[in-house]
């Protein structure tokens, strides 16, 4: 006696592990393609938003003291030479409450003060100050340097001293002769907090340093000096350079090197910025990106059973039935084939089963 082989799967089960199979195997594969394309994605993101936040915190910077250069330029050519009192009057209104312009005052060419803001420095010899001897020669701009003749009248101490940044220009008499010059003093401490500023508004960290690598402000509150990192080398070249890289705290971070820190004709400071973005900025955005695609697979999923379910029933279910009543007239029992036109081979097999039964009969 012959022993027959027991099929212990059924077709729907076969059907359902298959598509189950092919939906983990189809689900996982898409799961790696989409982390790895967000990952991709994430990071060129990174890299343009950190090159068009820290060129627009440079501009916005350059602009905002290129307004303080034409207001010394404009009070320079019209009213220096020609109006004393209407000068006093504009250098006051120049410094305002001192928040920003420390100081404005114009001297002639022997480095006498001859009028100043609040008549702050009226008469003082500033022959020795480097805005009055570059100013001379022409168009200035001062790095950060603490206060000597001012610190004291304006209340600087000697452990927290004022620090100014410069702006001057030689004024010309009608026979284009050098008649004195026109000096700012632009208080470093609002410089300070206006990059810290926008550095909040765009969401990024901001370094300003100067040509020699140093960086003279940190919007993240970290110690100025020298640093040995890639970016700030490439800072003190004064070339672009952007990359990802390690930080002090254990970090990765994009960063951007503006070379420049200009607007129109103000002239250069020689400083650059240096904008660094954290790889967490757009970590809600990727999560939410990932969850909606998990989201689309779910229901995908959901759809794909569905149909699998309704493909059971419309075929494969008769082929389950007509397997039973196959099973029961081959045990004797007087059932008359079943009929179903759900599939051709079910269709044929209900008919040969007939004709069988038939021929037992």
């Amino acid at each position: 006696m012959t022993k027959q082989n027991t099929i212990s799967i059924s077709l729907a089960t076969a059907l359902y592990g298959f598509v189950a199979l092919f939906f983990l195997l189809f689900g996982l594969l898409t799961g790696k393609i989409i982390y790895d394309r967000t990952e991709a994605v994430q990071h060129t993101a990174l890299a343009e938003a950190v090159e068009v936040r820290g060129s627009h915190a440079a501009l916005d910077f350059a602009r905002t003291l290129n307004v303080d250069w034409q207001n010394l330029k404009n009070i320079g050519e019209r009213l220096a030479l020609n109006d004393p009192a209407a000068l006093r009057a504009a250098l006051d209104m120049t410094v305002g409450n001192g928040t920003r312009v420390s100081w404005a005052g114009y001297a002639t060419p022997n480095g006498r003060v001859a009028s100043s803001s609040n008549d702050v420095l009226s008469e003082a010899d500033v022959s020795a100050r480097p805005w009055f001897q570059r100013g001379l020669s022409g168009q200035f701009a001062g790095d950060v340097h603490e206060a000597v003749l001012l610190n004291r009248i304006l209340g600087g101490t000697e452990e927290e001293p004022l620090r100014f940044i410069d702006l001057a220009a030689q004024v010309l008499g009608p026979d284009g002769a050098v008649a004195g010059v026109l000096g700012f003093h632009i208080n470093f401490a609002w410089a300070e907090d206006y990059l810290t500023e926008t550095a909040r508004s765009l969401d990024v960290d901001l370094f300003l340093v100067d040509q020699v690598g140093n960086v003279i402000i940190a919007t993240d509150g970290s110690a100025t000096g020298s640093s040995s990192l890639e970016v700030f080398r490439a800072a003190a070249a004064g070339v672009a350079h952007s990359d990802s890289e390690v930080w002090p705290d254990g970090e990765t971070y994009f960063t951007q090197v503006v070379p420049q820190v200009t607007y129109g004709d103000l002239p250069s400071f020689g400083w650059r910025l240096v904008a660094r973005i954290s790889p967490e900025t757009f970590d809600a955005a990727r999560t939410e990106l990932r969850l909606e695609i998990l989201i689309v697979l779910g229901a995908a999923g959901l759809f794909l059973l569905m149909l699998t379910v309704l493909f059971n029933r419309i075929f494969l279910r008769p082929v389950a039935d007509l397997a039973a009543n196959a099973q029961r007239i081959a045990a004797g029992a007087d059932d008359y084939p079943m009929e179903n036109r759900s599939s051709a081979e079910v269709a044929t097999l209900s008919a040969a089963l007939a004709t069988l039964q038939g021929r037992r009969g």
